[in-house]
């Protein structure tokens, strides 16, 4: 009697560390499936009384991505140094401006982080969300070297982004809402930074030398929500997040509804 108690014992302790073992292994093999890429989430920012709302807004929802970095990147003219980190804000040495100033820090935060361990790095502004979990299974399936949720094609005048005349129209871009690079690519544009136009926009003037220059098309990846009606918030999961509608309040609610949904 007793020895079959004792073999009853073995018996369940070897199903309980088998059950155990299982699970950890499952674990792993689950986190495994998850890991993904590596990103860079390059942040166009700037000092703003709303901004700094949708800052924290952001902050708080991308720290849920582990294999993701998130900086936020503004100029800032009275730093000693050409950069500063600031917790998670990149302050660059210069004065903002919208023409030639967010080509430029965007250029120069792109050569701060190149060296990073990171697999795409992704350049959205500070009133898009980006879900990453969706984005990297996106990009799983399908790699890409310049791509984004939004392609454009210039067709219209706009004076204040530079383009001034039809010179450029029928050009396919990425939308700067949020453009994706590889890191091959990034490392390309970086060395060959003088031949973009910073007369022209940021994201027009990319797009013109990943055309002209490394004959790389725009590619589509993910899926692209303009957050302008609340009603649209959680009808489905979208990669990308933009809100930008004439009252910045409401934008920054959206954002906060947003962030809680997505992934």
């Amino acid at each position: 009697m007793k020895n079959q108690t004792l073999i009853w014992v073995v018996v369940l302790s070897i199903i309980i560390f088998a059950c155990i073992l299982y699970e950890k292994t499952n674990e792993g093999f689950e986190d495994s499936l998850h890991q993904g890429a590596k990103y860079v989430n390059l942040v166009l920012y700037s000092d703003d009384k709303i901004y700094n709302k949708m800052k924290q807004i952001t902050e708080k929802y991308y720290k849920k991505f582990k294999n993701v970095t998130t900086i936020y990147y503004k100029f800032d003219k009275d730093i000693k140094n050409n950069y500063e980190m600031q917790g998670n804000v990149l302050k660059i040495k210069g004065t903002e401006s919208y023409l030639p100033g967010i080509l430029d820090k965007t250029v120069k935060a792109m050569e701060y982080v190149v060296d990073n361990d990171f697999d795409y790095l992704v350049r959205s502004n500070i009133s898009t969300i980006v879900d990453f979990e969706l984005l990297d299974k996106e990009l799983s399936k399908k790699p890409i070297e310049y791509g984004g949720g939004l392609i454009n094609t210039l067709q219209n005048i706009d004076k204040s982004g530079g383009i001034v005349d039809e010179t450029y129209f029928g050009l396919k871009y990425v939308s700067g809402t949020a453009i994706v690079f590889s890191k091959k690519t990034l490392k390309q544009m970086i060395e060959i930074k003088d031949k973009l136009n910073y007369k022209l926009i940021d994201d027009v003037a990319i797009g013109l030398l990943m055309r002209d220059e490394l004959q790389k098309p725009a590619q589509q990846v993910g899926s692209f929500l303009f957050v302008s009606d609340k009603d649209q918030i959680g009808v489905k999961r979208y990669v990308f997040y933009r809100h930008r509608s004439s009252d910045r309040e409401i934008d920054v609610k959206n954002m906060i509804e947003v962030a809680s949904i997505a992934s």
